[in-house]
């Protein structure tokens, strides 16, 4: 595995991403939602896009394949799914 310090991401042989969240390191597996913090191509900042495919580069860059293009990891941030669990709703 490489990491990328700056991101908090890593990937592995097999596609998979670890991310470094403030409170555990999660492992994805494709595909995984992440959202476009930078626009690049037909992106805009705020998409919600899926992660198709994860790359790591001869250079150690990892990048994403999102709608069959390849975009650097570095535009877009991972944020992991909640799940929201309302117990003892009370009716009005």
């Amino acid at each position: 595995m490489q990491e990328v310090s700056t991101y908090g991401e890593y990937v592995d042989d097999e596609g998979s991403c670890l991310f470094l969240t403030k409170y555990k390191l999660v492992r994805v597996t494709c595909p995984f939602k992440v959202v476009c913090i930078e626009a690049v191509g037909d992106l805009k900042v705020g998409d919600s896009v899926d992660v198709e495919e994860v790359l790591r580069g001869a250079s150690n860059t990892i990048t994403y394949c999102i709608k069959d293009r390849y975009y650097p990891h570095s535009h877009f941030s991972y944020k992991p799914p909640t799940n929201l669990v309302i117990t003892r709703l009370k009716r009005s």
